[in-house]
């Protein structure tokens, strides 16, 4: 039987990948050269085709591992067979938790999907339905409506979550953790609701403090 790549070789095309993110949501997919690349990846230009033919390949194979991973996460809620409320809540938690620690993947998918060859593309494209049809699911199963009106909420959903990058600032006052409470609180009570889980998580961080002095 044919042997698998090398834990060197996953490792080093795992680099290549995390570099390329950054440099793709730094500069922008277009301006990003495959000699740029090889430099900050610290290899040769013709190393770097040894992992991958194109800057195309290096794309479509961040792009594809980062939505399999918001596909899993989605399906590691539905193995836990929590109510649709719940579920809903905690699917949230791990986008916005996933989008902390994926930020530059996830402005290459915003930004740069619309570059891949169409077959790429919409591969790409139907892994994002797939993952969108998941939190519509779960939307009709919580609030009780049909897809139409789900689909409208669920839009809205990640028009709200998916923009973080552009202005929640990781070491700032509100966490990644809290703002997605914050939109939960949202969901389940409207701003209101927001901002009384927002107050509620300032509480037990001060109370948390506190007892550390004491």
């Amino acid at each position: 039987m044919p042997r698998g790549p090398s834990p060197a070789h996953t490792s080093q095309r795992d680099t290549i990948l995390n570099i390329s993110a950054d440099t793709f949501a730094e500069v922008g997919y277009p301006s990003a050269t495959m000699a740029e690349l090889a430099k900050r990846c610290g290899v040769s230009k013709s190393l770097l085709y040894h992992y991958y033919p194109s800057k195309d390949a290096i794309l479509y194979d961040l792009l594809d591992a980062y939505m399999t991973r918001l596909q899993v996460l989605v399906l590691e809620v539905a193995s836990q067979a929590l109510p649709a409320r719940e579920a809903l809540a905690e699917t949230i938690r791990r986008f916005v938790r996933e989008y902390e620690h994926s930020r530059t993947r996830h402005i290459v998918l915003l930004s740069d999907v619309k570059f891949l060859p169409a077959e790429q593309r919409e591969a790409i494209i139907r892994l994002e339905r797939s993952v969108v049809q998941a939190v519509a699911d779960l939307i009709v199963a919580t609030y009780q409506i049909d897809q139409g009106r789900a689909k409208v909420l669920t839009m809205s959903v990640f028009g709200i979550v998916n923009w973080t990058f552009t202005w929640l600032n990781p070491t700032g006052t509100l966490s990644y953790p809290q703002f997605a409470e914050a939109v939960v609180g949202i969901l389940e009570g409207g701003l209101n609701g927001g901002a009384a889980r927002m107050q509620s998580l300032s509480k037990q961080s001060t109370s948390r403090k506190s007892k550390t002095h004491v």
